[in-house]
């Protein structure tokens, strides 16, 4: 069964793929091509996705 999503990314609608594992479903790193992403690993971090173009 393919499941798909539709979400908004970088102000466009995409319709992308959702894989489950468990109880959990994920959005795969895909997403990120052509993007720089920086994150802060500690409480209260910062999360920066960038469009490298």
């Amino acid at each position: 069964m393919n499941i798909c999503a539709t979400i908004l990314w970088n102000r466009t609608e995409r319709l992308i793929p959702v894989l489950a594992m468990g109880r959990r479903p994920l959005i795969g790193t895909a997403l990120l091509e052509d993007y720089h992403l920086s994150i802060d690993f500690c409480e209260g971090g910062t999360v920066l996705v960038d469009d490298i173009m």
